[in-house]
């Protein structure tokens, strides 16, 4: 009788150690499973953020060539003899086109005159003494600045008043 007990307690803590054993294994499996799935999660997500940095990158290098094209076509309009012309009308036309093309891809201009000047948006060419208005504002824009959704694509070029002397 006691053989017995003791051969069945015995196989007892045998399949008692082999499930713990087991559930080890399971426990030490499923954490890395876990781990794994974690780490694939991550690596997507910087990958798409990597992807979608390029697409802002290329698209960037292209616009910032494109706003040479589209000072040339302002200055055109700007010297343009007569604004009933066809051909300014035309190019006029092209300009409209062209800026709504760059705004439906983020770009956009940003307002500078009459704003206080910004080291992170301007680009300082001359301080004009003024009187009529209050020193470190905008007073002319030489370039244009653009925006590309928040980030500056291009600093404006500007004139900034200072206290006449």
């Amino acid at each position: 009788m006691f053989e017995k007990k003791d051969k069945t307690e015995g196989s007892e803590d045998a399949v008692d150690e082999k499930t713990s054993e087991i559930e080890r294994t399971l426990e030490t499996t499923r954490d890395q499973l876990l781990r794994r799935t974690a780490e694939l999660e991550n690596m997507r997500r910087r990958h798409q953020q990597e992807r979608e940095q390029l697409i802002f990158d290329a698209n960037k290098r292209l616009i910032l060539d494109l706003l040479g094209i589209i000072d040339d076509i302002e200055r055109t309009i700007e010297h343009a003899s007569e604004s009933n012309d066809p051909l300014t009308q035309g190019i006029e036309l092209i300009y409209k086109s062209f800026t709504k093309t760059l705004e439906r891809y983020g770009a956009h201009p940003m307002q500078t005159v009459g704003e206080a000047f910004d080291p992170m948006k301007h680009d300082a060419l001359l301080e004009e003494p003024r009187d009529d208005i209050e020193p470190g504002l905008v007073t002319r824009e030489i370039q244009r600045g653009y925006l590309l959704g928040d980030n500056i694509l291009r600093h404006a070029k500007v004139f900034v008043s200072k206290a006449a002397e």
